[in-house]
C-alpha cells in the first residue's frame, strides 16, 4: 500500500514563498520533491530538482515558488497498491486521504526500490512454478521470439530451453496456433493436439492465451498438457464400465439363479431368475448377511459360511419357500494373493429342469411323429408327381434330368402343352441339393403385364394404387435357398426380359417401388412350349436371355412319340381318382386300343382329364367305346382300320389315295394343316403341295371307280 511509504509529513512550501526558501528547505531537509500546498492545506502543485535545474538560469532567489511549480502529479489514496501506482502516467504521486489533505510525496523512483525486492521475488518463485509445471509452458513476445519456455516444454517438444530461447517460434517447434493468437487476439483452450513420437503417439491438451498491453496483444502464453495417461485411463474405465455391464447383462441373462456374496456373507447382487425360484426380492436382501436368511428359515444352512470354511465349491439341495427342489451350488472367488474375496452362488430349479425335460421328450415324441407323417406324405406326393415311363426316349429324358439336378446349371424344359413339364422340374427340385428349400412356380403367360413385375420381384408398400400397406415379397424372395420354375418364359414381355436376366446375372432384386436391392440364392428353370429360338430371330425374344436360359436344353417328347406310356399313366390316372372319389372303374380292352392309337394332342393333361371325367361320369363300372368323347368317337371308325387293296391299279394313284386319306383324317382330327404336317412328319408346305396334288388328281378321276378300299 502506498500508506506503507510515509514514513514522515510531507515536506511542503507556500505558493508565495520563493526560490531561496526552497533552497533553505533543501539544505535541511534532502528530498527530491516539495509539496506546494494552500492555505487550506491542499496540493496545488509540486517542484522538484529537476525543475529547478532545469530553469536555474533565468530564475532569480526570490522568484515566488507559484511561477515554477508544476501540476504534473497524481494523487491517490494510501489504500491504493504500489502495483497500481507504478501504472499511473505521472512520475509523481501525492498521498492524500479523504478529504484531499497531503499525506505524503512519493516518486515512481521511490515505487521502483519499494517494488524491485518484491519483484524479484515474484520471478524466483514464477522461475520455481515454471520449473515445477509438469506442463509446457512456451511464451512469445509480438514478433514471434520465444521468452519463455520451461522444462516441461523441453521434454514436450524434444528441444533445450538454451536451443529455444531468443528463437522465433517456428524455427524451433511447430507453431501449433500460437502465432495465431497474436493475430487475433483471441484465446483458444482445450484442443486436442496428437504428437508422434518414434516410440508412439502422445495426447496434449494447449490452452493459449495472448498478452494484452493497452487494448494490443503483445505477445502470446501456450500451455501444454500431457493427457495421454489420463486417456488411457479414461479409455480403461470406459472398458470397465462397458464390462460391468455386460457381466450384469450376463448375470441377469441366465437362466439359473445368480446370488453374490462379499466374504464377510453381504449380499451384493442377485438376478431375476434367483426371485423367480426363491421368491426372495432383490431389494429385500441385498445389503443384508446371508445367514440372516437362514435365521429367517429361507435356507436350512448358510452355503456362504460353508464355502469360506473349505474353501472351494460346495453344492447341496433343498427345497425353497415356492416348494420347488433347488440344488445350490456355491463358488468361492479369489484374489491374487489366494484370499477369498466373494462367493458367488449358483441356484438351479431341479423341479423345474423335470418339468422341462419331460416337456422335451414329448415334444421330441411329437417332432418324430410329424416327421414320419411328412416323410409319408412327402413319399406319396412325390409319388404321386414322379415321371413314369416305359420309353427309352422319356427314360433318358429322365436320366439327364437327374444328372442336372446335382448342379445349379439352369434349365430350360422343352416340350408341347401338358407333356409333364412341371412335373420334371419338380423331380428337377427334389433330386437336388435345394429340395429342403421351397419349389415356386408362376406362369408368366397368365398373368396380366401390369402385375406381373411385382409378382416376380415383389413390391414395397405404396409403389402402387392398391398395393398392401405392408408391401409384399416376390416369387423370387419366396423361392430363396429354393427353385423357381419360370413356366410359359415365352409370353414374358420384353420389357420384364431385361429385368429378368440382370437378376439371373446379379441374383440381386428390387422390388417396385423399392430403391435397395436384396441378393436372393435361386435356381432357375424355365418351362416352354413355344419355339425359342424362332422368337429370338423375330425379335420377340431377347437373345441374351436365351444363351441364360438354355444352358441346359431338355427336350419332352410328347405323348404320341411314346405310345407306350399310354396304358400305365391311364392305369395311374385310375387309381388316383379310385382313392379320391372312391368310384372303381376298369376300361375295356377296345378302349385301351383306342386310347393307344390317339394322337394325343393334350398329351398326358388331356389324358388325366379324360380318365377323370370317364371315372366320375360312365354308369357302367366297365368303361366302353360308348362312354368316350367325341373326338375319340371318331377314332372307333379308324382305330382297326387299314389300307386293303382290293384290286389291281396304278400306284401312283394308290399312294395319291392313301396320301389324301391320311392328310384329311389328320386335319379333321387336329384342327389346321401345321398340326397335321407336324403328326405326319412333314413341312407343313409339303402338306398344302400334296394336297393341291391331290385335288387336281381327283378332278380328273372324279367319274373313275375307285380300285381299293378302306375297310376290315
Amino acid at each position: 500500500m502506498l500508506g506503507n511509504m510515509i514514513s514522515k509529513p510531507p515536506l511542503t512550501l507556500r505558493p508565495d514563498q520563493t526560490i531561496r526558501d526552497l533552497l533553505c528547505l533543501w539544505q535541511s531537509h534532502p528530498v527530491g520533491v516539495v509539496g506546494i500546498v494552500a492555505k487550506n492545506s491542499r496540493l496545488i502543485g509540486v517542484i522538484g530538482s529537476g525543475l529547478l535545474l532545469g530553469n536555474g538560469i533565468e530564475l532569480k532567489m526570490d522568484t515566488p515558488l507559484a511561477e515554477v511549480m508544476s501540476d504534473d502529479f497524481v494523487s491517490m489514496s494510501p489504500d491504493v497498491c504500489q502495483e497500481e501506482a507504478w501504472t499511473a502516467s505521472s512520475e509523481v504521486i501525492a498521498i492524500v486521504d479523504a478529504e484531499g489533505r497531503l499525506q505524503g510525496i512519493t516518486t515512481k523512483y521511490d515505487l521502483a526500490e519499494s517494488l524491485y525486492p518484491c519483484t524479484k521475488y515474484i520471478s524466483r518463485e514464477l522461475d520455481a512454478v515454471l520449473n515445477a509445471a509438469n506442463t509446457g509452458i512456451v511464451s512469445i513476445n509480438k514478433d514471434g521470439i520465444i521468452t519463455t519456455f520451461n522444462p516441461a516444454a523441453e521434454r514436450i517438444t524434444r528441444r533445450t530451453r538454451e536451443e529455444a530461447m531468443g528463437k522465433f517460434l517456428a524455427d524451433v517447434v511447430i507453431p501449433t496456433g500460437l502465432l495465431e493468437i497474436l493475430e487475433t487476439g483471441e484465446a483458444k483452450f482445450g484442443e486436442r493436439l496428437p504428437v508422434k513420437y518414434s516410440i508412439g503417439t502422445r495426447i496434449y491438451v494447449s490452452n493459449r492465451s495472448p498478452i494484452i498491453e493497452n487494448g494490443e496483444a503483445v505477445g502470446a502464453v501456450g500451455i501444454f498438457q500431457d493427457i495421454s495417461e489420463i486417456e488411457f485411463i479414461s479409455n480403461e474405465l470406459e472398458t470397465v464400465k462397458e464390462l460391468n455391464k455386460e457381466l450384469k447383462a450376463l448375470i441377469e441373462s441366465s437362466y439359473d439363479g445368480i446370488l453374490i456374496a462379499q466374504c464377510d456373507g453381504v449380499i451384493t447382487q442377485v438376478n431375476d431368475a434367483y426371485t423367480r425360484m426363491t421368491g426372495l426380492k432383490a431389494k429385500n436382501i441385498i445389503g443384508r448377511p446371508f445367514r440372516k436368511l437362514v435365521e429367517d428359515g429361507h435356507y436350512a444352512s448358510s452355503i456362504v459360511d460353508t464355502v469360506l470354511k473349505k474353501k472351494k465349491s460346495v453344492t447341496n439341495l433343498q427345497l425353497s419357500p415356492l416348494g420347488n427342489r433347488l440344488m445350490i451350488t456355491g463358488n468361492p472367488v479369489a484374489n491374487e494373493r489366494g484370499e477369498i474375496i466373494r462367493v458367488v452362488i449358483n441356484v438351479r430349479d431341479l423341479t423345474e429342469l423335470e418339468s422341462l425335460r419331460r416337456e422335451l421328450q414329448d415334444s421330441k415324441k411329437l417332432n418324430k411323429r410329424y416327421q414320419e407323417e411328412l416323410y409319408s406324405r412327402n413319399g406319396k406326393q412325390e409319388k404321386e408327381q414322379r415321371v413314369t415311363t416305359s420309353s427309352p426316349q422319356m427314360q433318358s429324358v429322365i436320366d439327364l434330368c437327374t444328372r442336372v439336378a446335382l448342379v445349379d446349371s439352369t434349365v430350360l424344359l422343352i416340350g408341347d402343352s401338358g407333356v409333364g413339364k412341371e412335373v420334371l422340374a419338380k423331380h428337377i427340385h427334389n433330386q437336388s441339393g435345394r429340395n429342403m428349400g421351397p419349389f415356386i412356380k408362376i406362369n408368366c403367360g397368365a398373368i396380366p403385364e401390369m402385375l406381373l413385375e411385382s409378382e416376380l420381384f415383389g413390391y414395397e408398400r405404396g409403389a402402387f394404387t392398391g398395393a398392401g400397406k405392408d408391401g409384399k415379397p416376390g416369387m423370387f424372395e419366396m423361392a430363396h435357398n429354393g427353385t423357381l420354375l419360370l413356366d410359359e418364359i415365352g409370353d414374358l414381355p420384353l420389357s420384364l426380359q431385361v429385368k429378368l436376366l440382370r437378376v439371373l446375372q446379379d441374383k440381386e432384386i428390387i422390388r417396385v417401388g423399392g430403391t435397395k436391392s436384396c441378393s436372393v440364392d435361386v435356381r432357375i428353370i424355365a418351362a416352354t412350349n413355344r419355339n425359342l429360338t424362332d422368337m429370338v430371330q423375330h425379335g420377340s425374344f431377347r437373345e441374351d436371355l436365351f444363351f441364360r436360359l438354355n444352358v441346359v436344353p431338355v427336350q419332352i417328347p410328347p405323348l404320341r412319340e411314346r405310345r407306350c406310356d399310354i396304358i400305365p399313366l391311364l392305369n395311374i390316372f385310375r387309381d388316383k381318382y379310385y382313392k379320391k372319389y372312391s368310384i372303381r372303374k376298369q376300361f375295356s380292352p377296345e378302349v385301351l386300343k383306342i386310347f393307344y392309337e390317339y394322337h394325343w394332342p393334350g398329351n398326358i393333361r388331356e389324358l388325366e382329364n379324360i380318365v377323370e371325367r370317364m371315372v366320375v361320369t360312365a354308369p357302367e363300372t366297365v368303361i366302353t367305346a360308348k362312354h368316350l368323347p367325341e373326338n375319340l368317337r371318331y377314332v372307333v371308325k379308324n382305330v382297326s382300320s387299314r389300307v386293303m387293296v382290293q384290286g389291281v391299279m396304278p400306284l401312283r394313284e394308290a399312294l395319291l389315295e392313301l396320301e389324301s386319306q391320311l392328310i384329311n383324317e389328320a386335319i379333321n382330327l387336329y384342327g389346321s394343316t401345321y398340326k397335321a404336317a407336324k403328326v405326319l412328319g412333314i413341312d407343313q408346305s409339303t402338306v398344302i403341295r400334296k394336297l393341291q396334288k391331290i385335288k387336281q388328281y381327283k378332278d380328273r378321276l372324279q367319274d373313275k371307280p375307285a380300285n381299293f378300299s378302306v375297310g376290315k
